[in-house]
């Protein structure tokens, strides 16, 4: 009878087992199908996350306050960063726009609160931190225009696979010119609470899709 009872009891346990086992498989194999599903979805709308996060190295720059802007400040909140410069003619004012209005749209929901949106310049010779600041007044007082020397802002832009750079403006006679213009990546990029690269945003990507996929990666990451 005991011996029965315990046949009975390891059957029993045996099953339980098998039934974690199923459940755990099951439910990690729904998990990468969601995660899968959400990474097509992010890229129809025009963003990518990347499947495991990027680390990059400290950084030492100002924000248009005066402050520093370091590495700890990306601690605690997720961060849209976009690498631009106040005298840009179209991307840049265009972005920001797009984030200005994406923003917004964030205060009907639980995500403004742990949310910060960044501009880094990268034109340090002309943007210092009272230009940086007159432009940040266009778009919303919550936002960060910040700078640094040229060598950090650019090993940071490199980090984040970002390219940039300044090109003198030819002149008609083939003399030296003070004029330059500066090119760079248009993509927004997100950092995590833990100040890890997760993914990006493409150029000229809208208000509604900033939205769309800021909400899938809050969801799904």
């Amino acid at each position: 009878m005991k011996r029965n009872i315990k046949i009975t009891l390891i059957l029993c346990l045996l099953w339980v087992a098998l039934v974690l086992v199923v459940t755990f498989y099951r439910y990690a194999g729904n998990n990468a199908a969601e995660a899968e599903v959400s990474r097509e979805e992010l890229r129809e709308i025009g963003a990518m996350v990347y499947e495991a996060p990027v680390a990059f190295e400290p950084f030492s720059l100002v924000d248009h306050h005066g402050e520093p802007f370091t590495e700890q400040t990306l601690q605690g909140k997720w961060s849209l960063i976009f690498f631009g410069f106040t005298n840009c003619p179209d991307i840049c004012p265009l972005t920001m726009n797009e984030l200005t209005g994406f923003y917004r749209d964030l205060a009907a929901g639980p995500y403004q609160a742990d949310t910060q949106v960044v501009m880094i310049s990268v034109d340090p010779f002309r943007d210092d931190t009272a230009q940086i600041a007159q432009y940040m007044q266009a778009y919303h007082e919550d936002f960060l225009g910040v700078n640094g020397e040229y060598s950090e802002v650019s090993r940071l832009a490199r980090d984040l696979y970002i390219s940039h750079g300044v090109m003198p403006v030819p002149t008609q006679d083939g003399s030296d010119s003070n004029e330059f213009m500066v090119d760079h990546s248009g993509n927004i990029l997100l950092i995590d609470p833990q100040g890890q690269y997760r993914g990006f945003l493409e150029p000229n990507i809208r208000r509604a899709n900033i939205l769309e996929a800021y909400q899938i990666i809050r969801q799904t990451i």
